[in-house]
């Protein structure tokens, strides 16, 4: 049977798919690159002059997770100064925020004109980012002349956003597995200095916790750090405060 034209169109679609994201891999073929995608996807809207990532996590602040340029840090760190813009209104309720004068727009009556006076950008299209659990995010594209982007420009920066959102959920996945095995290290780390302290003060845990604290503090290095250094040398470092312990003597 043969195909049709509609046969032939979805197959040179998927291809160009499977070619799209061959291009947006890693050199090391271990998932998408956030800063490819977002550097083809300005190349694939012309009237763009910029593109990048918000990420809004519970618990911290807002960050530009990736741009190709200094200008959207730029507009972003506004955004995240004054609380209002497309990024965030993009990631937290809409699926699309465009503008194209945003020093007359009223929905942002702060970040609009102290935007396009400070940064020179009056049209941004923001397009929400799908990502798990409670991350929150949006791609963003940014330029100075009025009424930069169409509808046209929504649908190719729609397109993009799915791999902005895989590679986004693969880099936080990463991050927060890094970051899981550094404190699970850590713990183990004062752990085994409360240990040694115990054994060479003859304390409960909870005096060798509290001299390895007081002592961290005195010298001012990060409990962990100090953690660390008792466990390689077997020895807490000498602190400016005697040891209660060896307080006896007169002075």
């Amino acid at each position: 049977m043969a195909s049709s034209p509609s046969d032939a169109h979805m197959a040179l679609l998927g291809t160009q798919f499977a070619d799209l994201s061959a291009a947006l891999m890693r050199d090391d073929d271990t998932g998408l690159d956030p800063q490819r995608v977002v550097r083809f996807a300005t190349r694939s809207i012309p009237n763009t002059e910029h593109c990048g990532v918000t990420l809004l996590r519970p618990g911290h602040a807002p960050r530009t997770m990736t741009t190709t340029g200094e200008l959207p840090q730029q507009v972003d760190e506004l955004q995240y100064a004054v609380h209002e813009g497309p990024c965030l209104d993009a990631s937290e309720t809409d699926m699309v925020a465009i503008t194209g004068d945003l020093d007359k727009d009223e929905r942002w009556p702060v970040f609009g004109p102290r935007c396009a006076e400070e940064t020179g950008v009056q049209s941004m299209l923001s397009v929400r980012l799908a990502l798990a659990a409670e991350d929150q995010a949006a791609m963003n594209f940014y330029s100075r002349g009025r009424n930069a982007f169409t509808e046209l420009d929504v649908g190719v920066a729609s397109i993009f956003a799915p791999y902005a959102a895989l590679a986004v959920e693969q880099t936080l996945r990463e991050q927060d597995a890094a970051n899981f095995h550094k404190a699970l290290s850590s713990s183990r780390q004062i752990g085994t200095a409360i240990g040694i302290i115990m054994a060479r003060k003859l304390v409960t845990s909870d005096e060798a916790f509290d001299i390895l604290r007081r002592a961290s503090q005195d010298l001012n290095r990060k409990l962990r750090d100090l953690a660390a250094e008792v466990q390689e040398t077997g020895a807490l470092p000498t602190t400016r405060e005697k040891d209660p312990a060896s307080s006896s003597e007169g002075g």
